[in-house]
């Protein structure tokens, strides 16, 4: 029962975050919480469509018993989240934010 618990948490999250960066590419407004931070609005919601796309990729991979299915969905969903991270990164304002 936990599994699945947490299998829906996540995904609300992934859903909430991918709506986010949808919002961001084709409204070119900010999320609340990154507003003040974001100087690139299109290359943080690029990357919150990676990284989120990432996460559920991984995410789903442990529900996968097949050993070859879950290295794959590995091997993807991670570069996916770190590029989806590093486009985040960029496209924020040097300097500003919590140190």
């Amino acid at each position: 029962m936990l599994h699945i618990t947490s299998l829906i948490a996540v995904y609300v999250v992934v859903v909430l975050y991918a709506v986010a960066g949808v919002l961001v590419l084709t409204t070119g407004r900010v999320a609340p919480w990154a507003r003040g931070e974001v100087l690139r609005p299109h290359l943080w919601g690029s990357g919150a469509l990676f990284f989120a796309g990432g996460m559920g990729l991984c995410r789903y991979a442990s529900t996968v018993r097949d050993l070859t299915v879950l290295d794959i969905l590995f091997s993807v969903g991670l570069p996916l989240m770190i590029c989806g991270g590093v486009l985040q990164f960029l496209g924020r304002r040097v300097g500003r934010g919590s140190a």
